[in-house]
């Protein structure tokens, strides 16, 4: 029984962290700024892509199995415009995708800062910096895992028949895959939780948050993918903008569920620091 109340305090504990520090807010404010930069990154990631040996065919294929039904059609489209426009629009969209995902980064940074009770005293321009580094370094990311996830056994052939020496690791990276992805995606949350915040922590006390928002972001991923493909509501309310609307909120739930891991990683970092003085 005490053990049921201690978890009933934490919880509401971590409830009133959330409202106090207007982690919706933030989650809102950030989910809008990566909404705005979602297309100029999906463009920069396929123009990327066009320098490899993945084809059009390939990257549809990704989009069926990576996306909801509901989504193809826009991510199809910006496929097809991609691949139909001239290699001189690549550097606009570059800099545009760098500059708009770089404003999410910083709401991000602003919302965390909140859950860490930390001021920003950085440089604007070291912000922007740090920001655009973190954009390149989610793209590459996304890079990693779609050609893990997706591509992975095309990848392997390419490998054993172009770089024999590599087969073995080729052979258990692919086998590895379902492990893998998680794991990346950890170590990510970790870089964003030790860095984005205007604080210096240990990396320990960051992986409970990006342990469970790596979980929450999967869960929500897939509870968004049931939903859309189960409920048809959306369509009928928001009609034309249905898609729009649909990543909208899938993003804010997911930007949602990185801040509370931040508020997860105060709580059990004043638990360690509450044993130690002991």
């Amino acid at each position: 029984m005490k053990k049921i109340k201690e978890l009933y305090d934490d919880i509401m504990e971590l409830t009133g962290e959330i409202t106090k520090n207007h982690v919706g807010a933030y989650a809102a404010q950030t989910a809008f700024f990566f909404m705005l930069c979602m297309i100029p990154i999906i463009l920069l990631l396929l123009t990327m892509v066009q320098y490899t040996p993945v084809t059009k065919a390939d990257v549809m294929t990704a989009v069926i199995q990576v996306f909801p039904s509901s989504v193809d059609s826009l991510i199809t489209s910006i496929v097809n415009q991609v691949y139909n426009q001239s290699s001189g629009i690549i550097p606009i969209t570059i800099v545009v995708a760098l500059w708009s995902a770089g404003k999410g980064v910083l709401a991000m940074s602003s919302g965390l800062n909140c859950v860490y009770n930390c001021r920003e005293t950085r440089n604007y321009f070291f912000l922007r910096i740090r920001a655009t580094v973190y954009t390149v370094m989610f793209i590459l990311v996304i890079i990693f895992l779609l050609v893990l996830s997706v591509f992975g056994n095309s990848l392997n052939i390419f490998i054993a028949e172009h770089v024999p020496f590599l087969r073995n690791m080729a052979d258990w990276l692919i086998r590895a895959r379902n492990i893998i992805t998680p794991i990346v995606m950890i170590i990510f949350l970790l870089l964003i939780y030790k860095f984005l915040p205007n604080r210096r922590d240990m990396y320990r006390r960051q992986l409970p948050g990006a342990v469970f928002s790596t979980l929450g972001w999967m869960v929500i991923s897939w509870v968004f993918s049931v939903y859309v493909d189960v409920f048809r509501g959306f369509s009928s309310m928001y009609g034309s903008l249905t898609t729009i609307m649909l990543i909208m909120m899938w993003m804010y739930f997911c930007m949602y569920c990185i801040l509370i891991g931040g508020e997860l990683n105060v709580m059990f970092g004043e638990k360690i620091d509450e044993s130690e003085e002991r």
